[in-house]
């Protein structure tokens, strides 16, 4: 397996809470889409696997590309990698750029998954966090997908915000369970230091939700999703079965993946590196063959951490032989006796091989993390 992802670093305006990299250039369109494909061609020997499972245009707003973007970047890379009907291929959206002659081109070009940034279903609490849309259209986004040929759709939604209350985030999954939606990402508000948002509490201009308020709407999102059907496979992901992200799977699973473009991650197995933050210096060093980025050797026991961090978000559960077979005496050692500890004190269930936190677990996920890293 592997994977690749494509970070699509522009949009119209940037989100208050968003810290993920992102800029309003959108003049180097063109000749950013040029420099992804170089790049394509000078990691070419990254990925040992040539054969993709998943491929996630992120951002930024990827929608805000053109069809003809789209289609330069998915031939370079079919120039140099196997992909099959099989292989996941995901275009983050924004509803205002949803449109009947735009799903029709996605499709036809190969895009077969579709996450859409909903957010909030409330037209103040989206001015509020400089969302560029209304309920209404997002309403409408979600109809011209429904009667599309897409049939593989994941939503975003927010909660634990200001001004959303528990009937209104029940209406909001209420209206949200009218459409084939196959996956839903569910994140509590989170301030990245580096968001508007973050400076805005500064100033006291907003106001953080309390954590009990935090837990109690996780457990009406948790509860509504798993009476629809949906499987919780992760602490904010739900899915249809059949429907679990093959691209967040590649990532809890530890499965190499490339990531091209402005700050986009790579991972295989051993290593990590990562692009620098800069479009303009970005497109200048891929027109003169530069390949500029750092680099993180990772030693065997921050494999093992990260092992133990991306297992335990998941009811996946972790593997004791892996553990066994793949890190030193002292690290099995270490991880036995901790985990003995935790199962005492009554988390975790042991199936065969595996221990798996509980549901009522994922929450403390973080903490149990800690208590078997080294």
């Amino acid at each position: 397996m592997a994977g690749l992802y494509i970070h699509i670093p522009f949009c119209n305006e940037k989100c208050t809470y968003c810290d993920f990299f992102s800029g309003n250039q959108l003049y180097l369109i063109d000749s950013y889409v040029d420099a992804l494909c170089q790049e394509l061609d000078y990691r070419d020997t990254y990925l040992v696997n040539r054969r993709l499972d998943t491929i996630y245009f992120g951002g930024g707003t990827p929608s805000i590309l053109k069809k003809s973007h789209l289609e330069k970047i998915l031939n370079t890379v079919a120039v140099r990698y196997v992909i099959d009907s099989s292989t996941e291929i995901t275009l983050e959206c924004n509803p205002e750029n949803i449109d009947e002659f735009f799903l029709q081109n996605l499709f036809e070009i190969g895009i077969n998954r579709i996450s859409l940034g909903v957010q909030f279903l409330d037209d103040k609490v989206l001015a509020s966090f400089n969302r560029k849309h209304s309920k209404e259209l997002i309403i409408k986004s979600l109809e011209l997908i429904k009667y599309s040929k897409f049939t593989n759709l994941s939503v975003d939604i927010i909660y634990a915000v200001p001004g959303i209350d528990v009937n209104f985030l029940l209406n909001t999954l209420e209206i949200l369970s009218d459409y084939d939606i196959k996956h839903f990402s569910a994140y509590s508000l989170t301030i990245a230091k580096n968001s508007q948002l973050f400076w805005k509490i500064g100033k006291g201009e907003f106001i953080e939700s309390f954590e009990n308020e935090f837990i109690n709407q996780y457990l009406i999102v948790n509860n509504y999703l798993s009476s629809k059907g949906y499987i919780q496979y992760e602490i904010s992901n739900y899915a249809k079965d059949g429907f679990l992200s093959k691209h967040n799977l590649a990532y809890w699973n530890q499965v190499p993946y490339l990531g091209i473009g402005v700050s986009a991650h790579s991972f295989n197995t051993f290593s990590r590196q990562w692009n620098h933050s800069n479009i303009k210096r970005y497109i200048r060093e891929m027109r003169d063959g530069l390949l500029n980025f750092e680099l993180e050797n990772l030693d065997s026991n921050q494999i093992y951490n990260e092992y133990i961090i991306l297992k335990l978000r998941t009811l996946q559960g972790a593997s004791v032989s892996y553990i066994r077979d793949n890190f030193n005496q002292n690290v099995f050692a270490h991880f036995e006796k901790n985990l003995d500890k935790l199962i005492n004190l009554g988390h975790f269930i042991r199936e065969d091989d595996f221990f798996i936190p509980k549901q009522s677990d994922l929450l403390i996920a973080d903490y149990l993390a800690k208590n078997l890293m080294i």
